[in-house]
């Protein structure tokens, strides 16, 4: 019976050896093979909670924050940093802000930039959880959040099974990831990519078109119809800005052409009425309500835009 129970044992030990050995290559190693989308977030982590930089200025949102607005054109000093991820919503955006004072104290400024459509749809949720960005007890207070507001998003069908597997890093959330780099393909360029976005203080291109006349994510509404968990957030967002003794700008980045014909008066009304709520709620604040816009020549892609969109709004700012 010994015998039979020992050998049952040592089997299992065979079979999880592999399993376990691979989650912890996971773990440990996560720029040997991960996305360069992952690069991006991972550098804005490490910058908010270790680098012990105290810039003057923060820029902070998603994606159209980080490809609008290129510090080291305002400022070569390295006193601005853009701390904008993209797919982020005010979601992800707080937690980086206060883990940002709690490990390095509060900038003086800051500039706060989200795509309109980002208060509409959170549309990246599933990379938040691949790139296992929010700790533990951050993503239990948002899981907290989201029953509150019913958002479905957030707890679909089989949430928790998928915060496990993300958490654990099983294989079957990262293996295919792992296999595209053969395990350490990756390091070096993601070590390059880490290197360049910090390098240009936060700043990165996503989209570098010549030029580009598709439709941004705002023409897909009709309205603003806003959700009330991004909301929630965004509202925490400033409120923990201020709170800090933090000046607060509320920017918008451009459309294209395209876009700007298309984005509904309704869902321009209803987005700037927000923006007016929180205007009146945090006094003091600058809030810029009109969404600018360029001509398609300085759009990488239908979203974001190229170098040279980004140096003719960063110059455009000022600043301030």
């Amino acid at each position: 019976m010994e015998q039979r129970y020992s050998k049952l044992v040592k089997n299992i030990i065979l079979v999880l050896a592999p399993l376990l050995a691979l989650m912890l290559f996971t773990v440990i190693f996560p720029m040997s093979f991960m996305s360069e989308e992952y690069v991006m977030w991972y550098e804005q982590w490490d910058y908010v909670n270790w680098s012990k930089n105290r810039p003057d200025m923060l820029i902070l949102g998603d994606s159209r924050a980080k490809s609008s607005i290129i510090p080291a054109e305002l400022d070569h000093e390295g006193s601005i940093y853009n701390i904008g991820i993209g797919g982020a919503t005010p979601i992800e955006m707080y937690y980086a802000v206060k883990n940002h004072i709690k490990n390095n104290g509060a900038p003086k400024e800051a500039v706060v930039i989200f795509a309109p459509y980002h208060f509409c749809d959170i549309d990246n949720w599933d990379q938040t959880l691949f790139n296992n960005y929010l700790s533990v007890s951050e993503i239990t207070e948002v899981y907290e959040r989201a029953a509150k507001y019913h958002n479905k998003t957030i707890l679909k069908k089989g949430w928790f099974t998928d915060e496990l597997a993300f958490r654990l890093r099983l294989p079957n959330k990262y293996l295919a990831q792992i296999y595209e780099a053969r395990f350490t393909r990756y390091k070096e360029r993601n070590k390059a990519r880490f290197d360049s976005v910090r390098g240009d203080l936060g700043y990165c291109e996503f989209g570098s078109d010549p030029g580009n006349d598709g439709e941004s994510y705002e023409v897909h509404h009709s309205e603003f119809d806003s959700d009330p968990m991004v909301i929630f957030y965004y509202d925490e967002l400033i409120g923990l800005l201020v709170k800090n003794g933090v000046k607060v700008t509320i920017l918008q980045t451009p459309v294209n052409e395209t876009s700007s014909e298309l984005i509904t008066g309704e869902f321009r009304e209803g987005y700037a009425d927000f923006l007016t709520s929180i205007e009146e709620k945090y006094q003091g604040i600058t809030v810029y309500k009109e969404i600018p816009c360029y001509e398609n020549r300085y759009f990488g892609d239908n979203n974001h835009l190229n170098r040279a969109g980004a140096e003719k709004f960063t110059r455009s700012l000022g600043i301030f």
